[in-house]
């Protein structure tokens, strides 16, 4: 009974290792938000593994930019994005949520501001994947990946809300 006891606690932090290695590790940073002053600006509720480094940068980079991130460790991410709507081809790594709307992946600040602002009636932003050069996934060097920030709305419909090219804006178009 002993021996099996150790043997699972040695499987689980294995396991543990393992997923901390195969997600995020490898694009830097810390897999905890800095511990700095949180910015006054709209609570962000960040929902991620706790392993995800990457995670850990864009919800920095959120704080950074005056948000006020409030970060959560989930072990059941798929859950949560179904419950909120999000399609299983613009899933992403985490999952937020701001003033209401649902934030899924590397969605930069700009198009959260922008959002904010002008508060239209959809259920929230994706950028699918993890695009090179989105914040949180940035690389030194190089101009990164072009890929759009994708408005939900109901039934399904999806939008462009804007584009961009690795950490610059390329375009923006109007819902």
């Amino acid at each position: 009974m002993v021996i099996r006891s150790f043997l699972l606690a040695c499987l689980g932090v294995l396991i543990v290792v393992t997923s901390a290695w195969s997600h995020g590790g490898h694009h830097g940073g810390s897999a905890s938000l800095d511990s700095g002053p949180r910015g006054s600006g709209p609570d962000v509720h960040l929902y991620r593994e706790a392993s995800c480094r990457c995670c850990t940068k864009w919800g920095n980079v959120l704080a950074t930019n005056g948000f006020n991130v409030i970060d959560h460790v989930s072990d059941d991410l798929t859950s949560l994005k179904q419950s909120e709507g999000v399609p299983t081809e613009l899933a992403s790594c985490h999952t937020a949520f701001v003033e209401g709307y649902v934030l899924e992946g590397h969605v930069p600040v700009a198009s959260i501001q922008r959002l904010l602002r002008e508060m239209p009636e959809i259920t929230g932003l994706a950028v699918p994947g993890m695009p090179i050069g989105s914040p949180g996934m940035e690389v030194a060097g190089g101009a990164g990946d072009r890929y759009e920030v994708i408005a939900l709305q109901g039934e399904g419909q999806q939008t462009i809300f804007e584009v961009y090219q690795g950490p610059h804006r390329q375009d923006a178009s109007a819902l």
